[in-house]
């Protein structure tokens, strides 16, 4: 695939990219320090929008075998983008009438209701888009374009920071709108200009030649490396981003740090992710293999959660960047490592089933560990009665289960993978994959 068509492909990821700092990294901020509203509400409304991953094995499904106007993946993906940037225009207001309640059962309802329905969005698009890169890459090559296109979100996320910063320094409900509906057009129209013209015309699958959707549910789950990855995929993610909820509130909790200085957190980070990024996608994949470059991105990513530990007893702000610094670099490496690795866990005809399957792990996980870092905190702060203490608590338990996951992927074999659910594709439904 030649660079620029991967880097125009990639302007879907870089607009995903502005748009996660807004609710990961802007309004998870103000709901809390600047409303007021309890951490664990928070989480809970916003980290909802990832339990709408259960979308994304019968859409993956779908687009396999039911394509509009020859077309399996570009409709889903508009779809999903229209969703998507409705609900996040509309997403501040939902959080000024949860503030103006003071967080009641009607308004958390709409809260959830919102927030689900921008993940249908997003869950739909994003395993369109994930089956799109995987039906147009051969396999020598999806290191290289996971690395380029996974850094332009990173680069997005970045962009995102500067332009956040630039439209609302300092908090206003003015600012706040005015930046959700200029992220909604930004994601509407690059994502446009991603995916036009990229996708060929294909014919469906006959309906004899192709899996149930009962059949195909059965193959993922009694397939052993099935399980093991996803068991693997889960864990990885969600001892990652357990921290993505709380970040910035700690920042702004323990070191009484403005709303600008928190929310370039996310740039410190991103920064990481671009270098370990860089370094797995050029060098690092391809000499020790992706699954060693998955191992050793998760063991740096526990290292840099131990510092921030450090930093949060021991009130030491020097180390709470270079702490977040590495937990972007090692993530960065994760990234390469574990996208390549998963984009090799398919099967030909079933790309969207997997990827379906792939995507919910992640979901699944980044939904748990939205909400439970909300959970860890509030626990960690009537277990301490501090709030240096309680975000000690969220990191220690990344520290550790970043580092203990390292057994799971161990497991983990390509080639036995595709021997297995050949095999049991013939056993179960007479169809060999």
């Amino acid at each position: 695939m030649p660079l620029t068509r991967i880097l125009r492909l990639g302007l879907r990821q870089f607009a995903a990219g502005m748009l996660s700092v807004l609710t990961l990294g802007i309004l998870n901020r103000v709901m809390k320090v600047e409303f007021g509203l309890n951490l664990t509400l928070v989480s809970v409304v916003i980290g909802i929008h990832y339990f709408a991953a259960v979308v994304a094995i019968p859409f993956g499904h779908r687009s396999d075998r039911r394509p509009w106007r020859g077309y399996h993946r570009t409709p889903y993906i508009v779809l999903g983008t229209i969703l998507t940037a409705l609900s996040t225009a509309l997403a501040p207001f939902v959080a000024f009438f949860l503030a103006s309640q003071g967080g009641s059962l009607p308004a958390v309802a709409l809260g959830v209701a919102l927030f689900l329905l921008m993940g249908v969005g997003m869950y739909v698009a994003g395993t369109a888009y994930l089956s799109l890169i995987t039906d147009l890459t051969v396999e020598e090559e999806r290191g290289k374009v996971v690395a380029i296109t996974w850094a332009m979100m990173m680069v997005g996320i970045l962009v995102g920071v500067f332009v956040s910063i630039r439209l609302m320094e300092h908090y206003t409900p003015q600012g706040l709108v005015l930046l959700f509906l200029v992220m909604a057009g930004l994601l509407v129209g690059l994502t446009a200009l991603a995916i036009w013209g990229q996708e060929q015309r294909g014919p469906a699958r006959l309906s004899q030649d192709a899996l149930t959707l009962k059949q195909a549910v059965r193959l993922l789950t009694i397939s052993q490396q099935t399980r093991f990855f996803f068991a693997f995929l889960f864990s990885g993610i969600f001892f990652q981003f357990v921290q993505q909820m709380v970040l910035e509130p700690f920042g702004g909790d323990v070191f009484g740090l403005s709303l600008k200085e928190t929310t370039l957190f996310n740039a410190y980070q991103m920064v990481g992710v671009l270098l370990g990024m860089a370094l797995s996608g050029a060098w690092l994949a391809r000499r020790v293999g992706k699954k060693a470059t998955t191992g050793l991105g998760s063991a740096v990513t526990g290292i840099a959660f131990a510092l921030l530990v450090l930093a949060s007893l021991g009130g030491y702000l020097p180390l709470v960047r270079p702490g977040i610094f590495v937990t972007g670099l090692g993530m960065g490496i994760f990234t390469v490592g574990g996208l390549s690795l998963m984009m090799d866990l398919t099967v030909k005809e079933q790309v969207g089933l997997f990827m379906g399957a792939w995507t919910l792990a992640q979901a699944l996980a980044n939904g748990l560990a939205s909400v439970g870092g909300g959970i860890l905190h509030d626990a960690g702060l009537a277990l301490f009665a501090s709030e240096a203490g309680a975000y000690a608590l969220v990191f220690g338990v990344e520290a550790a289960g970043s580092l203990a996951i390292i057994a799971l992927l161990v497991q983990v074999d390509v080639r036995r993978f595709r021997t297995e659910v050949g095999e049991l594709s013939w056993h179960l439904f007479g169809e060999p994959e």
